[in-house]
């Protein structure tokens, strides 16, 4: 076992039966990776230099006991034997800089290269990078969670909805997989939103957690007992049952996972005969009659055997398949099935795009267009303007003083709400987010899941904010009017607002390729058309289209080639930017 503690608490990870398992969580996995890791970083440390230091000086370095509850308290690691009895103990202290190592002749300055480690009575300097499982290693139990093997559905059938108030669950479907989902037993005067349909439609594509909740755990206290269901079937025969409750600022969920695989159409298909197969005989240029009924039968038995070997390596090929798509459904429904019994901690992303009322699915009436009277002196749009503009100031200065919130030069204001582990996305590269935009009264005015688009082709304040975070990680940008949408914001933003966005930054596309890769001068090209259409397909809308209601939505692959015809050629009819818009 191993236990981690520190002077807020202590996490042990305790191997049982082949599995190391985190004691604090009931027993839940550990991710083996990480405890390797450790392992392997403790017991090869090379000491840079000793210091001499009387116990009473241990508190410069952060090497006090954390048992003591002393402030300068450091962090405890026990390696135990399966006598329970200490092996090796480690008292990892503060950080420290030093320009050597990684950090020497770096332009950007110092960083924490360095640290303080107690071990059989002797303060050593060991060398740490961001790697180092000495780096950043914490007595917290939900960052030792086997995080790995978490609920992924794809390829989506149906998704039923049910609310502890009838009249608020709905249901969707959809005939085949990549249709937009339709609304089951429509009421009169209902129109599905589809965006938000859609969004159903891939919804836990890209789940993951943060934390599991204690088993003794009342479901009242996390909102449980009043839970909101839904039931997911895929194409592939997967079947979801699903439980749903909020608490606070806080999202839970269970799962439990079924079903039976459904046979692809390839896998009985008829193999298609090939022109060569029925290609009649040549006869020789000096070929003699009597020769030509042997040769006609030589050719007609080549011809079947061909065909026959060709039956016999489709079928063995469909055998194959079918065998291997049966494995991986049963081996991926043990995993699923292993998340039964426990209750999820999760980001709001997680299910947001399923935990709505009926009502909230539907489209928003659309008030009466009224004559355009924006240009007017006192206009309604410029009071409208006006007021947005000042209370989104008003919210940033109060915001900006709050714990965690950073302000950028630019006035953009973020707050991480969990560091990932990953790269950062330049300017350039292609994302895939998770993301929730509200106004700063909490109004919802678009969410998606699983979204890709150039980081480079929408509002300035995520152009900006994206580039600080890092790959797994969560962070909320408080986005001024000036780096949105300013005062050609949608309807269903209004001009000048302030936006509030919750962003989960999945994965960057072409990153490694493109650190990889020198920077090498580029050919002059085309004008790229102002709507952006990404190789993601994802289609990314102008401001001038959001202005008018439109949304980030996905394009067929099979419409992909007009859709680029499409926007290129409204980029030509379109007049030249006046000179003050150019960058």
């Amino acid at each position: 076992a191993i236990t981690i503690t520190d002077k807020d608490g202590s996490v042990t990870l305790e191997q049982k039966d082949q599995q190391w398992n985190v004691l604090e969580r009931d027993g839940f996995e550990a991710k083996f990776e990480d405890i390797q890791k450790l392992v392997s970083d403790s017991v090869t440390l090379k000491s840079l230099r000793q210091i001499n230091a009387s116990e009473k000086q241990y508190g410069r370095f952060e090497l006090v006991d954390p048992s003591s509850s002393q402030d300068k308290s450091g962090l405890k690691l026990e390696f135990k034997g399966s006598d329970k009895k200490v092996l090796k103990t480690l008292l990892i202290g503060k950080k420290s800089s030093s320009n050597s190592g990684a950090n020497a002749g770096s332009p950007f300055g110092s960083s924490e290269n360095q640290r303080f480690v107690l071990a059989d009575g002797i303060i050593n300097v060991i060398e740490i990078d961001f790697s180092s499982a000495l780096n950043d290693i914490a007595a917290d139990a939900s960052e030792w969670l086997n995080k790995d093997d978490f609920l992924k559905i794809e390829k989506i059938e149906s998704v039923s909805v049910n609310h502890p108030d009838k009249a608020n669950s709905w249901s969707l479907t959809r005939e085949k997989d990549g249709d937009d989902m339709t609304l089951v037993d429509a009421k009169e005067g209902e129109k599905l939103d589809s965006s938000k349909g859609n969004s159903a439609g891939r919804v836990f594509g890209f789940a993951n957690f943060d934390d599991v909740a204690s088993k003794e755990t009342d479901p009242k206290d996390i909102g449980m007992d009043k839970a909101v269901s839904a039931n997911i079937e895929t194409f592939e025969g997967y079947t979801f049952a699903i439980k749903m409750s909020k608490s606070g600022e806080d999202h839970y969920m269970t799962v439990n996972a079924a079903g039976t695989r459904v046979p692809q159409d390839d896998e009985s298909k008829a193999r298609v005969p090939q022109p060569d197969e029925s290609k009649p005989r040549e006869p020789g240029k000096d070929e003699k009659p009597e020769d030509k009924e042997r040769l006609d039968k030589e050719h007609a038995d080549n011809l079947a055997k061909l065909i026959t070997d060709r039956e016999k390596t489709h079928k063995d090929s469909q055998t194959k398949t079918k065998a291997d798509r049966d494995k991986a459904f049963s081996d991926n429904l043990a995993k699923l099935k292993k998340l039964e019994g426990w209750t999820f901690k999760v980001t709001s992303f997680t299910f947001d795009a399923i935990y709505k009322t009926r009502a909230e699915m539907m489209e928003e009436e659309k008030e009466e267009e009224a004559a355009d009277t924006t240009g007017l002196p006192g206009a309604p749009g410029d009071a409208a303007a006006a007021k947005n503009k000042a209370d989104g100031e008003a919210f940033l200065a109060a915001n900006k003083s709050k714990e965690g919130v950073v302000t950028t030069d630019s006035g953009l204001q973020y707050k991480t709400i969990k560091e990932g582990d990953g790269p950062s996305p330049a300017a350039t590269d292609t994302v895939t987010v998770n993301y929730k935009g509200t106004l700063i009264d909490g109004k919802e005015f678009d969410s998606g899941n699983g979204i890709s688009f150039p980081l480079n082709g929408v509002i300035k304040g995520w152009t900006e904010g994206l580039q600080l975070m890092k790959a797994g990680g969560s962070t909320r940008f408080f986005i001024p009017s000036d780096l949105a949408y300013g005062p050609s914001g949608p309807p269903n933003i209004g001009p000048n607002s302030t936006l509030i966005f919750d962003v989960d930054l999945l994965s960057i596309k072409g990153k490694e390729q493109a650190s990889a890769n020198p920077a090498t001068p580029a050919a002059p090209v085309d004008p790229a058309p102002k709507q952006v259409v990404t190789s993601d397909i994802i289609k990314v809308p102008s401001a001038e289209e959001m202005k008018k209601g439109a949304k980030i939505e996905v394009i067929k692959k099979e419409d992909l080639p007009a859709e680029i015809e499409k926007a290129k050629q409204k980029d030509k009819e379109q007049p030249a930017p006046e000179a003050e818009e150019k960058k």
